[in-house]
């Protein structure tokens, strides 16, 4: 009788007569056999998925490394720039001349004007009294350039004020003066008493192409320090209606009331544009915002600032503008309203 056992350890088989094996246990013959076929489809379709995940968990790892990366690169941008990133608040004080003149019309020769007097129409309207002093408050944002401290932010930050005070990473304020504006590209600056503050690198506009990364920084609401991402969306944004000479960065990087004057940056961690104007129906962000390039910022810097502002400077010291803007497109209302922020 011939009797046959499995072994499954190694795939072989043991192949003798029983009394034989029974009695000579250590004189087996052993033959090598393949193993039966279907454990070669299933090897087959092991291997296969295998192969055919390989590509797609190869892919995702890499996406994975890369994401990862750019995190790191805007960790690192927000460590190293922000720093040199300011807070500008700016009052400016009036003097009431004529208090009256800002009453409606319509009770100009009202009646009961006659009958009650102005003092009822100063309470009633809230008017001020004559030689009242108001102060206006503005916010905006900066970014120090040098490390003496000389700051550039958009001249209708500052444009009027009596007083500027700059807050710096940390909270420390400091009154800062007026270095120079330049009203055709909206660019200023100022300065605080200081050395070795941190500062940024100014880098190359032309560099910048449709798609690529920037960073917005700044102060939107008095937010301090706010740190947003987006793309290139366009360059050379023009007639636009905002200033004299535009030559925008069009940017999809949330930008808001607050954020005027702080610095646009790229991958690199090099300002390539001053933040200062919006898009909006709403007054706040839609995915629209532009920037001063950089590179005009530093024609107006070479050009040189004199103590007096830009706009009693010799014309050399603006660059050279375009024809005269044209009025927006009559279609343009209906994305709503465009203006510094």
């Amino acid at each position: 009788m011939k009797l046959a056992y499995f072994v499954p350890c190694n795939v072989q088989i043991i192949v003798g007569d029983k009394d034989y094996l029974m009695n000579h246990p250590r004189k087996t013959q052993r033959l090598s056999r393949k193993p039966p076929c279907y454990t070669k489809f299933i090897l087959a379709a092991l291997v296969a998925i295998v192969c055919s995940a390989s590509p797609a968990l190869v892919h995702a790892q890499n996406a994975s490394k890369s994401l990862r990366e750019l995190q790191e690169t805007f960790r690192y941008i927000a460590r190293t720039v922000k720093p040199a990133v300011v807070n500008i608040s700016t009052v400016k004080i009036t003097t009431i001349r004529n208090p009256m003149a800002e009453i409606d019309p319509f009770f100009e020769t009202h009646p009961f004007r006659e009958f009650f007097g102005d003092e009822f129409f100063r309470r009633f309207f809230g008017n001020p009294r004559q030689g009242e002093r108001l102060r206006q408050q503005g916010l905006g944002s900066g970014f120090i350039y040098d490390p003496r401290g000389y700051i550039l932010t958009n001249r209708h930050v500052i444009k009027g004020a009596d007083e500027i005070v700059v807050t710096l990473e940390g909270g420390k304020k400091m009154k800062a003066r007026i270095i120079g504006a330049d009203p055709k590209t909206d660019v200023a600056v100022i300065k605080v008493d200081g050395k070795d503050l941190p500062h940024v690198k100014l880098g190359d506009s032309q560099t910048l192409d449709v798609g690529d990364w920037v960073l917005a920084i700044g102060n939107p609401f008095g937010l301090t320090q706010t740190v947003t991402s987006g793309i290139v969306s366009a360059k050379g944004r023009s007639k636009m209606g905002i200033l004299e000479y535009e030559d925008f960065i069009q940017t999809d990087a949330a930008i808001n009331p607050g954020n005027s004057g702080g610095p646009l940056v790229n991958i690199d961690g090099e300002v390539v544009g001053m933040n200062t104007a919006i898009l909006s129906g709403s007054g706040g962000y839609m995915g629209i915002g532009f920037a001063i390039p950089v590179n005009v910022i530093k024609h107006v810097l070479s050009a040189g600032f004199s103590k007096k502002t830009v706009e009693d400077a010799p014309r050399r010291a603006a660059p050279q503008a375009p024809p005269r803007r044209t009025q927006p497109p009559a279609a343009a209302p209906l994305f709503g309203g465009r203006g510094s922020i």
